[in-house]
């Protein structure tokens, strides 16, 4: 049994659609299961890892861990996990984590680096089977343009030409299954990015030409950015994540603007271009 925690979200949807598509028993954590709406063959554990008296129960019978969590809780909920699964027998942890922590690792005053390097370590140093990954950005954040790309024809973020080689959601599910299904990628840490190197204002034009109509990239101040932000997510994630980004404007280093060589390593082909991603996901801009 493997259990798949963020398990609606981005990456963990599509490893648990993998899973099942490989025919293994799967198990996915979600707080709210009536919403989620998940297929039959899937056991699904209600629990909410503020409220971490569910975690048992989600472990029982199992041998392997998809774990991710997000934002200022990310370290807390990562260990919380981490120490229930060894109570559990759990054998393997995959863990997704960020390349902000290679990029920081010698800061401490950068949040969201210091958050995901101590999830990190919890799970290292839990004497469990582990595998972490690194993504840097998604290509999947430019569906924050969507509705102004609809209505105005214009995509709005507080950089356009910060370079940035974002990967696809699908290889890190990939990489992902690959890490909890055979054991060459145990005690190892993966860096993933995606195969070309592009700012947000080269992203808007590829998705310009792939609509056939002009779409503007138009810069926004950090603080509407944070409003924005503060839609989705807690004021302390948005405040770590928006002083990440201040650290790499202010001249930090920038792994993200790197091609790196994970997922075409792990899985033996190149990663997914941006261009395939717009392709599949067209009809949120139209």
């Amino acid at each position: 049994m493997i259990l798949v925690t963020g398990a609606t979200g981005t990456v963990g949807g599509r490893v648990l659609r993998r899973l099942r598509e490989e025919g293994r028993p799967v198990r996915a954590v979600t707080r709210d299961p009536a919403r989620a709406a998940f297929p039959g063959d899937v056991s699904v554990a209600a629990c909410d890892l503020d409220v971490p008296s569910g975690l048992d129960e989600a472990l029982d019978g199992v041998d392997r861990v998809f774990l991710m969590s997000l934002g200022h809780h990310k370290a807390t909920h990562d260990t919380r996990v981490v120490a229930a699964a060894r109570k559990a027998g759990v054998v393997r942890i995959v863990q997704l984590s960020s390349l902000g922590v290679e990029e920081v690792a010698d800061r401490q005053d950068n949040p969201l680096a210091r958050w995901h390097r101590e999830a990190e370590e919890a799970l290292c140093a839990s004497g469990m089977e582990w595998t972490v990954l690194r993504p840097g950005g998604f290509m999947s954040n430019a569906l924050s343009w969507a509705d102004s790309v609809r209505t105005e024809g214009v995509a709005r973020g507080p950089v356009a030409d910060m370079p940035e080689a974002v990967v696809h959601p699908e290889d890190i599910a990939e990489v992902a299954v690959r890490a909890l299904t055979d054991d060459g990628l145990v005690g190892e840490t993966v860096a993933l990015s995606g195969p070309e190197s592009l700012t947000p204002r080269a992203q808007a034009a590829v998705l310009a030409d792939m609509l056939g109509r002009d779409i503007r990239f138009e810069s926004v101040p950090l603080a509407v950015h944070r409003q924005k932000m503060l839609a989705k997510y807690s004021a302390e994630t948005v405040d770590g994540v928006l002083a990440a980004l201040a650290d790499v404007l202010s001249g930090g280093d920038d792994l993200r603007a790197h091609v790196l060589p994970g997922v075409e390593r792990v899985l033996g082909r190149p990663a997914r271009t941006f261009t395939r991603w717009v392709c599949e996901n067209l009809h949120e801009f139209r």
